[in-house]
């Protein structure tokens, strides 16, 4: 079965547009060269000092991002200022990139970006803690869930140009509500584009017989098929 994985595109999605526009994912991590020979060594065995340095979290996310993140992932990345959830699928192995499209982001996979979810809808609430999780990548095990997200007629492909406003906090009791301008004029109208129609569903060239949605087949195959 194909994984999940939560992988930040920057601190607060800052690289997202950049990495959309190369058709990558990617993680920082200026201390390595290329993951692949930095991660062959053999791992050191674990100190017995008590004042030893504790094991790098970042290290071990380059560790998953390289070896555990395969072809046929989803990987979803929030982009919590504009409010959407965007949704990728892994199309190749790491990459180290020495002149990367954004700096710093040398370790790299090629992806398809697929398109994003509101973040503020109400079907949403249940993810958002593990969305919110302080980390560049981790695993989701809601698979069953992210998955019949890429077929979902609420996927939309073209980013927001605005976004919603966090509310402003409610006066407490006795206390002057400070005036606020009205605007001169309206906020321009925001032509909402119509959302693409899911792709039909095709049938799996392999022993299964079934039919799945296009971005989960892999060379004419299902997971199952594939052996995954």
């Amino acid at each position: 079965m194909q994984h999940v994985w939560l992988i930040r595109a920057g601190d607060d999605a800052e690289f997202i547009d950049p990495m959309r526009r190369a058709g990558v994912i990617a993680l920082r991590d200026d201390d390595i060269g290329d993951a692949v020979v930095a991660l062959s060594a053999p791992p050191e065995p674990p100190s017995t000092d008590a004042g030893a340095a504790a094991p790098n979290p970042v290290r071990a996310e380059i560790r998953s991002f390289v070896n555990q993140v395969k072809q046929g992932d989803i990987v979803v990345t929030p982009n919590v200022k504009r409010h959407e959830v965007w949704l990728s699928l892994v199309a190749g192995d790491y990459q180290f990139d020495a002149d990367p499209v954004v700096d710093g982001y040398r370790h790299t996979r090629p992806v398809s970006w697929l398109g994003w979810l509101d973040r503020d809808a109400r079907w949403m609430v249940d993810q958002l803690k593990a969305l919110d999780q302080p980390v560049a990548l981790i695993e989701l095990y809601n698979r069953e869930w992210w998955w019949k997200q890429l077929d979902s007629t609420e996927l939309t492909t073209v980013a927001r140009t605005t976004w919603p406003q966090p509310r402003a906090s409610r006066a407490r009791a006795g206390e002057p509500r400070a005036s606020q301008p009205r605007a001169s004029t309206r906020a321009p109208k925001v032509v909402v584009p119509p959302k693409p129609k899911p792709a039909p569903m095709r049938l799996c060239a392999g022993q299964c017989g079934l039919q799945w949605a296009p971005a989960i087949l892999v060379d004419g195959l299902c997971p199952d098929c594939r052996g995954d």
